[in-house]
């Protein structure tokens, strides 16, 4: 049983050979007579679009610094463990003792030079490196082909 094609111009079914154009930019199946009757050229095989621009991607090794992500626990732990107050502890860092409360609480994350300030102070770890890929650059551009979205204008009244 074999599938019936259909002139996608006329409408009528396709006896004998079939006809794949390109009219306007629109890929079509044509009838003999359909395809004699107007000036189409014959459509190329199907193919990958060529990229039009390559970028050269380049990597870049990065280490960060960054405060651990328990660094309320560990603080509060550490202070609890060496007997000392909030205000001890905020006067040996050169910190009020609110902050010190909002530390131990998750409610502050200390920046960088705290963070070794505290460890310093409590013998605790509160920094950790971290490692990542800078990738700067892209890779292939696709050319973009114009589609009805790009010309199409909805307007909602």
């Amino acid at each position: 049983m074999s599938k019936v094609l259909y002139c996608e111009m006329c409408g009528q079914p396709i006896q004998g050979k079939a006809y794949r154009v390109i009219i306007e930019g629109a890929e079509m199946i044509l009838c003999e007579r359909c395809f004699r009757s107007v000036k189409a050229k014959l459509a190329p095989p199907k193919e990958r679009p060529k990229p039009s621009k390559q970028k050269v991607i380049k990597k870049r090794k990065v280490v960060e610094e960054v405060v651990v992500e328990d660094y309320a626990k560990r603080v509060r732990e550490a202070r609890e463990r060496l007997g000392m107050s909030r205000r001890e502890l905020g006067m040996k860092v050169g910190e009020h003792e609110t902050v010190i409360k909002r530390i131990e609480l998750g409610r502050l994350q200390p920046d960088l030079e705290l963070a070794k300030k505290l460890e310093r102070v409590l013998g605790i770890q509160l920094i950790k490196k971290v490692e990542y890929e800078e990738v700067e650059g892209t890779t292939t551009q696709v050319p973009k082909e114009l589609t009805l979205g790009d010309i199409v204008v909805i307007r909602k009244d």
